[in-house]
């Protein structure tokens, strides 16, 4: 998000509600499941049990899917259970079944991947022990063949302390969407003396462990707490989820090697990350990898029959370097020659890496079947935000008053607003942060025929549209860029100023068409083979759990040979 993320990074920052079934309900429903092949579950257990977390489902195929649940108990041995799936609410018929296990060593999270299954179908879900029920999920998988059109909601940043899941909310409550895109920071590492933790404390939404997240019992904790939120539970019983995750699931500005928010003392980061990702592959309903490849490689494609594709990019864990930092090189931007040599040696340095060879080859892959099948659209699932944004100049913002209460916590302020006027790249955590890469990456894409890519972006808490163009200033497409589930933008911290700071970049980046930072929601994306249409859906507040919804920004997305183009509504 232009200068602020920059800053914010600096500054360490980075439907119907489930209820748990009684006994006694639950005990009905079982012994109802007579005639269905399910009879002997509903026979009781010497332990109680509660699906405190709700269900959820994700990573759809074609003829399969993730389901997920989780199991609360105080029973410390091994638990067993059966799980449904059908076309119908009631479960008259059973599509599939099964049985599970789940026990300590895995947090009592349950996984199934369900297989076998139809193409394009919705399906209801629940999970049986002995005389409990689930609350019943609802998920569709993959079309195959000639698919008219498709749907989805993009989200990101949802960050519990911040606010109500509002967005979740509404979402849920929507009967038409095909699937739920998260691009990551699903929830945030901080402890409440951290990032979001006043306004937590407000809210009565403080985290839990109350400390910064490091084992793997604290990353555990902490994806127990946003799942055990009502309209987390909502939206994921209501659709199929897509996700990547960014740094937060792990710790702020994440690389391969290490990460802004882990410092000495934290002990290894290698533990650490390990933990962050045992923690999200049992919590989250995306399916494990397979065997023999790395537990970082979580880049996913999706097929949608003749319609489209998804990729689903992985740029923190795999194989990204470590972010430059400014305030190391201010030597070198006192001299034309210096800045010169920062953007073509250092910044620009070749050796720099974000997705890695083993991922482009996947997603080489990816774009060329999609080619070959004719398909008219290629989605990117994709982290941090992929076209260039140049600092704007706020020198004149030196003495404003938003500005001294951002010194307070960021004293080196003063300095980025010095240079602010040398026009350098405003986010380094961004693509704009690795440009050889990026370039790598086109010429990829290019080389596939896809210069026609939709990029699906989160992280800097702001809405975004913008054009994808190379160093030699041809299209590569579009990217449409998410704000907050609650996570607050850059209005946050400029105030009165944000909407002359929106036009300040605006006006400095001719690839940015539109930009919108007031706001929390999310993108209704809608795709048929002609076009495709952007709706910026926004809720009017995140502080309580009453709320309204609005359009902020509509776009329709044109096609023209190779190429695609934003256009307003």
């Amino acid at each position: 998000m232009a200068f602020v993320p920059l800053l914010i990074h600096s500054l360490g920052y980075k439907g119907a509600i489930m209820t748990k079934i009684t006994r006694r309900s639950a005990l009905i429903s079982s012994l109802a499941l007579v005639g269905t092949g399910t009879a002997s579950c509903a026979k009781p257990i010497d332990y109680d049990v509660e699906y405190a977390h709700g269900v959820a489902s994700g990573d759809p195929q074609m003829d399969k899917i993730i389901l997920w649940t989780r199991i609360t108990t105080v029973h410390t041995g091994r638990v067993d259970g059966n799980w449904q799936m059908s076309e119908t609410s009631d479960f008259s018929k059973l599509a599939r079944k099964g049985k599970f296990t789940t026990d300590a060593a895995r947090d009592y999270t349950v996984k199934v991947d369900a297989n076998k299954l139809k193409p394009g179908r919705i399906y209801f879900y629940r999970f049986i022990i002995g005389d409990m029920v689930s609350p019943i999920g609802k998920t569709k998988t993959l079309p195959s063949g000639s698919v008219e059109d498709a749907r989805f909601a993009v989200v990101s940043c949802s960050n519990y302390p911040f606010g109500f899941f509002n967005v979740y909310d509404d979402i849920a409550k929507q009967a038409h969407f095909d699937a739920v895109i998260h691009l990551g920071d699903y929830f945030y590492e901080y402890g409440r003396d951290g990032y979001g933790g006043k306004v937590g404390a407000k809210l009565g939404r403080e985290h839990e462990p109350a400390h910064e997240i490091i084992s793997l019992a604290d990353y555990r904790t902490r994806h127990a707490q946003y799942k055990g939120d009502p309209q987390t539970q909502a939206v994921h019983a209501a659709h199929p989820f897509i996700c990547v995750w960014d740094d937060h699931e792990t710790a702020n500005d994440s690389w391969k090697s290490g990460a802004q928010n882990h410092n000495e003392g934290e002990g290894s980061w290698d533990a650490r990350r390990a933990a962050a990702m045992q923690a999200y592959y049992e919590w989250m309903p995306v399916r494990n990898p397979a065997q023999g490849t790395a537990r970082e490689a979580l880049f996913r494609t999706y097929s949608f029959g003749n319609l489209l594709t998804i990729t689903s990019i992985e740029t923190r864990l795999t194989a990204r370097s470590q972010q430059l930092d400014y305030t190391n090189h201010l030597e070198a931007f006192k001299t034309p020659e210096g800045i010169g040599n920062f953007l073509k040696n250092i910044l620009g340095d070749p050796a720099r890496e974000l997705l890695g060879p083993v991922q482009m080859d996947y997603i080489k892959t990816a774009l060329k079947t999609s080619k070959d099948k004719g398909q008219p659209w290629r989605l990117i699932a994709n982290q941090v935000i992929m076209a260039r944004q140049h600092s704007p100049d706020i020198t004149d913002y030196a003495e404003r008053d938003f500005i001294k209460e951002i010194e307070k916590v960021f004293p080196k302020i003063h300095e980025y607003i010095a240079f602010s006027p040398l026009g350098l790249p405003s986010n380094l955590d961004a693509w704009d942060g690795y440009p050889a890469a990026r370039e790598r990456f086109y010429d990829m894409a290019r080389a596939q025929g896809a210069s026609d890519l939709l990029v699906l972006t989160g992280d800097t808490h702001v809405s975004w549209a913008n054009k994808l163009v190379d160093s030699n200033e041809k299209a590569m497409g579009v990217e449409l860029g998410v704000t907050g589930t609650t996570s607050p933008g850059y209005n946050a911290y400029f105030k009165d100023a944000t909407e002359d700071y929106s036009s300040r970049i605006r006006a400095k980046n001719p690839d940015i068409i539109w930009t919108q930072s007031a706001e929390n929601g999310y993108i209704d994306l809608q795709l048929n083979h002609a076009q495709g249409r952007a709706d910026f859906v926004s809720v009017n507040t995140v502080y309580a759990p009453e709320y309204k919804t609005f359009v902020s920004k509509s776009f329709k997305i044109e096609k023209s040979d190779d190429s695609l183009t934003l256009k307003d509504i």
